[in-house]
């Protein structure tokens, strides 16, 4: 019986290899037998990715991506076209986003020359057009959605985040074969030997660490300070609530982006907000930060927080609203977080009940230790390399 072929694929993704990427692509490279290889650069200069630095041990190729501002937007040129149709590859993984121009380029070079290129993303265009209340935005997101559903059916197949991306993609016209759902996740596995190694950490100790009083609740945000995410109303919260239950309230931010020193200024005189600026995930200030933490709470845009703050057993609190990201989907209302309704007012009512229920944050916080179980990265790593060995295996499609 003949070896299993060994299939040599381009992955061009995000535009830089996020800190949250790193060990996705160390495990991929650990457990496959195929040949995969990361095109990545800096940045694009409005995502406020942080990015990962190398030595990496799988392969890779830095590349300068170039950047044209059209308006508010960026789009970004990666010089890998030459490469990838000279560098042997049966095929590429391209990432969902329009404003990666060089992947729009190899999309059409795929399809002429009879090579795989595989999406990998939401499986359906996110809407953001509403964030700035502006008709001319929503008109946009509307084409965009449009041109996704477009673009999609195009391509050879789809690794989706989530089981809604999935049903989108076969509602436009995708055939089942062609679409996996992979999920999204970080190194979760690291993020529980983490948790395990705060565990037994003094408490008192790590209250003093962070500046926080002996006997308060604590609030976490993590992510990037940018305006979707509404860290703004978790601010106003803590200024508004100093106090819920008889316990002091405090709030720590671990973050950087555009909107701090905004969101700095809107904190100026209350003395229970404390920014700790961006901190890697494998820093065990995280874990501490997390262990004291009764929730990880994100009002606004809600993406990957929900998996970091659930590898930590931590519960996620956040605004209801249509613009989550699809990893929203990880969260169980009531089980292992909480999404609460009533617009700003609502929120603060309900963040302030939860706050005073000793019993609801247990039982949350057990919810969410639980559902970190389905988010692990091996999950992600095996689905992804199974379904593009299969689809790679596949008779050459047009």
């Amino acid at each position: 019986m003949s070896a299993a072929r060994r299939y040599r694929i381009a992955v061009l993704h995000q535009g830089c290899v996020p800190v949250y990427r790193r060990g996705f692509f160390e495990r991929l490279t650990e457990i496959s037998g195929n040949e995969y290889v990361v095109f990545h650069g800096k940045p694009p200069s409005n995502t406020s990715l942080q990015a990962a630095s190398p030595p990496f041990s799988f392969e890779n190729v830095e590349v300068r991506n170039r950047e044209l501002r059209l308006g508010n937007s960026v789009a970004v040129y990666q010089p890998v076209v030459w490469r990838y149709l000279s560098g042997g590859f049966d095929g590429a993984v391209i990432g969902h986003e329009f404003k990666f121009l060089s992947s729009l380029a190899i999309l059409l070079f795929s399809k002429l020359m009879g090579r795989k290129v595989v999406w990998w993303g939401f499986g359906y265009r996110k809407a953001y057009g509403s964030w700035q209340k502006s008709g001319l935005s929503g008109l946009k997101d509307g084409l965009a959605r449009r041109g996704a559903d477009l673009l999609a059916k195009l391509g050879s197949g789809y690794l989706a985040y989530t089981a809604k991306g999935a049903e989108h993609l076969h509602e436009i016209g995708v055939p089942d074969a062609h679409v996996a759902v992979v999920r999204n996740t970080m190194d979760v596995d690291e993020q529980i030997r983490l948790a395990d190694a705060a565990a037994s950490l003094d408490l008192a100790a790590m209250r003093e660490e962070f500046a926080l009083k002996p006997d308060s609740r604590v609030l976490l945000y993590v992510g990037r300070l940018v305006p979707r995410k509404r860290v703004d109303l978790l601010i106003s919260f803590a200024k508004s609530h100093p106090e819920v239950a008889g316990k002091p309230v405090e709030v720590l931010i671990v973050g950087d982006g555009d909107e701090r020193a905004r969101l700095e200024a809107l904190a100026q005189g209350a003395e229970n907000v404390h920014f700790l600026g961006a901190i890697d995930p494998s820093d065990i200030r995280i874990a501490k930060a997390m262990k004291l933490a009764a929730a990880v709470v994100v009002p606004g845009y809600l993406g990957l927080a929900v998996n970091h703050a659930f590898a930590h057993g931590r519960p996620v609190v956040t605004l209801k609203h249509d613009f989550h990201s699809p990893e929203v989907e990880y969260l169980s209302d009531g089980e292992n977080g909480l999404m609460i309704p009533g617009g700003e007012e609502g929120f603060a009512e309900g963040l302030a009940g939860f706050l005073s229920s000793p019993d609801e944050q247990a039982e949350l916080a057990e919810g969410a230790k639980a559902a970190r179980e389905s988010l692990r990265l091996d999950h992600m790593v095996e689905a992804y390399d199974g379904f593009l060995t299969r689809l790679f295996s596949e008779g050459a499609r047009g």
